[in-house]
């Protein structure tokens, strides 16, 4: 049996989804799961072929240290810096500038617990001001993430956030509990001088230049802290400050910049070396996770597989992994939730076992936005609390069975993956 499902091009930002239904035609129940069953160990060496999705890697040859950067991207934030510090992480992978390691990278609105766990390293941005960042994110989820292991690198209103204590104004995080702050006044280009420690960490010599947007003059509070590089002239009114310093909190790093390496004249050099001794990766980093652009090409290919077959495949490979129609659910589920809620950050992998029997029929009607992202919220509830989804999802037009689900949401993130928003409603 096909379902067909159409959504209407109203104003160009809606979509039309044909969604099949790909279990056997028998209204026996036994008969449905036998004959799904068949239909998911089809020849996998013929899927893995047409099923594959491309995923970026280094070309290193020398399998190098993957750190993986979440970068902040919520309120107060600049989002050229955003910009700037993506740049230069691409950049020091496409020309190696640090061999033996290689960044990956996400944005996030939000800083939880949950969506850390997945990185190495928090960066916060340049932004409009450190106490914006101190009132829009919890304090103690960031101490938290530094002290366990992980590193921090705050960029001018990030510094200003990560230290101790800005001197009159505010006390801050305190994931560099050693550095104390001055309130710098001052826009442009300045340089800045590598000290000895900085050299032999950065490997980096010299005065260099780099662009200054009112960052931080730094200094210890009586404790010890690795000071990399300091304001060279007195455009700051601190000559000799600390510029760029180092500081650890609990078993983590933190690194504060007053300049910005990210913006003109870049130093993609500099802002890699900073990343990989505030993150401390000593081992490569757990495979367990995928990216939501995996994702939405993943979608795309298995949307092409039922387009042809009229059935979905037995798996997805991504990033090397075979994924499973019902874990791909889960994936597609969770993708559309971080998109609407402005998150980029990984998804984590997990098990989910097959629906026991799909079965599920609807009527014409449309399913709104919001009514597929609530879907989508259900469904992932349901599988995190039964470890499978449902045999269907009850909506305002009928029962949409599992095979339909997974291929309207194939539809859905692949949508999204060229065109970077969502429909507004599917017309079924």
């Amino acid at each position: 049996m096909k379902i067909l499902l159409t959504v209407l091009l109203i104003f160009g930002i809606t979509l039309t989804l044909n969604v099949y239904d790909v279990s056997a035609a028998s209204t026996n129940t036994t008969n449905i799961e036998n004959q799904s069953s068949t239909q998911y160990q089809t020849s996998t060496a013929t899927q893995s072929t047409t099923i594959k999705t491309m995923v970026t890697s280094s070309s290193s040859t020398s399998n190098p240290k993957t750190i993986r950067v979440l970068i902040y991207n919520g309120n107060g934030v600049i989002s050229d810096c955003v910009t700037g510090i993506e740049t230069d992480l691409n950049s020091a992978n496409a020309k190696n500038l640090v061999p033996g390691y290689y960044f990956t990278y996400a944005t996030s609105r939000s800083i939880t617990t949950s969506i850390l766990s997945n990185y190495d390293i928090l960066a916060m941005p340049g932004g409009t001001s450190g106490n914006a960042y101190i009132n829009s994110v919890s304090g103690s989820v960031i101490r938290n993430f530094v002290s366990t292991g992980h590193g921090y690198l705050g960029i001018c209103a990030g510094a200003y956030s990560g230290s101790h204590y800005v001197d009159g104004l505010y006390t801050a995080w305190g994931v560099a509990p050693d550095v104390r702050c001055k309130a710098v006044y001052h826009e442009g280009t300045l340089p800045v001088t590598i000290t000895s420690i900085g050299s032999q960490l950065l490997g980096i010599r010299g005065t260099i230049t780099l662009a200054h947007y009112n960052g931080p003059a730094m200094y210890s509070s009586g404790g010890s802290i690795t000071t990399f590089a300091t304001y060279a002239d007195s455009s700051t009114g601190y000559k000799g400050y600390g510029a760029i310093v180092g500081n650890t909190y609990g078993s983590g790093r933190t690194v504060l910049s007053g300049p910005h390496p990210e913006l003109t004249p870049q130093n993609p050099l500099l802002l890699a070396k900073l990343i990989v001794w505030a993150a401390k990766v000593a081992t490569t980093t757990s495979t367990n996770s995928v990216t939501m652009s995996q994702i939405n090409t993943a979608a795309k290919t298995v949307k092409a597989y039922v387009d042809k077959n009229k059935k979905l495949p037995s798996y997805v490979t991504i990033s090397g992994k075979q994924i499973s129609m019902p874990k791909f659910l889960y994936l597609l589920t969770s993708d559309l939730l971080y998109v609407n809620s402005g998150s980029t950050a990984l998804i984590a992998l997990k098990t989910v076992n097959a629906p026991i029997a799909p079965k599920g029929t609807f009527s014409h009607g449309n399913i709104l936005k919001t009514a597929y992202i609530r879907i989508a919220t259900s469904i992932k509830t349901y599988i995190n609390t039964y470890s499978r989804p449902s045999n269907y999802v009850s909506t305002s037009t009928g029962n949409i069975r599992y095979e339909s689900l997974v291929y309207m949401y194939c539809k859905l993130m692949g949508f999204y993956g060229t065109n970077k928003r969502l429909p507004n409603y599917v017309s079924i």
